[in-house]
């Protein structure tokens, strides 16, 4: 059937009413005093569970800690370096980091807050030795700052129980830097600028 033919089989329209000439005029608006605060819309605060203090006493020090806390082990993390590095899709990897690896959230017990934190400067040679243990030369692919962080810890942890078990001394040695003035006086004038614009250097 043809759109002729089709169209000949549809029922009449039906009239389309006609415009009155006179309009509805627009709901006037509510008129406000000059002055008066703007009605802000109510904020829906969420609900928080009572706090039980006396189960909070009760909990053992053993529970606010991780499960690689406890004194009897020799590292947090469990190690197995038996195997050697290889290619896994594609990559030369040495290191490998399943999801379940991460890092407890330590609280206190008095107000909740959080515990065992700190700030850690990590230098970009650093993420790239260590983007390249799991077969990245791009450290943005390595994966989030959790990740990093998470692997650095880990490395750490592995280094102390090797060094200890292996009775092996690490002596640590800063690198030779025949730029130490210019770069004294670069952070000075960067901290300068962290202070002008937003009050702090950190």
């Amino acid at each position: 059937m043809n759109p002729s033919e089709f169209s000949s089989h549809l029922p009449p329209m039906p009239a389309m009413p006609t415009l009155s000439s006179k309009r509805k005029s627009a709901p006037k608006a509510v008129s406000r005093k000059r002055g008066a605060p703007a009605e802000l819309p109510k904020v829906v605060q969420p609900r928080l569970k009572p706090v039980d203090a006396k189960a909070i006493a009760a909990l053992t020090d053993q529970l606010l800690l991780g499960p690689g806390d406890d004194p009897k082990r020799k590292s947090y993390f469990d190690f197995d370096d038996s195997q050697d590095a290889g290619m896994v899709r594609g990559r030369n990897v040495h290191m490998i980091l399943p999801r379940n690896v991460t890092l407890p959230d330590y609280r206190k017990r008095d107000d909740g807050l959080r515990q065992h934190r700190t700030m850690v400067t990590i230098p970009p040679k650093l993420r790239a030795n260590v983007a390249a243990l799991f077969g990245f030369d791009d450290v943005a692919l390595a994966g989030s700052e959790v990740a990093m962080t998470t692997a650095i810890v880990v490395l750490a942890d592995y280094a102390a129980a090797h060094l200890k078990a292996e009775k092996k001394l690490l002596v640590v040695g800063a690198p030779h830097d025949p730029l130490a003035a210019e770069r004294k006086q670069a952070r000075m004038a960067l901290r300068n600028r962290g202070r002008v614009k937003n009050g702090k250097v950190y």
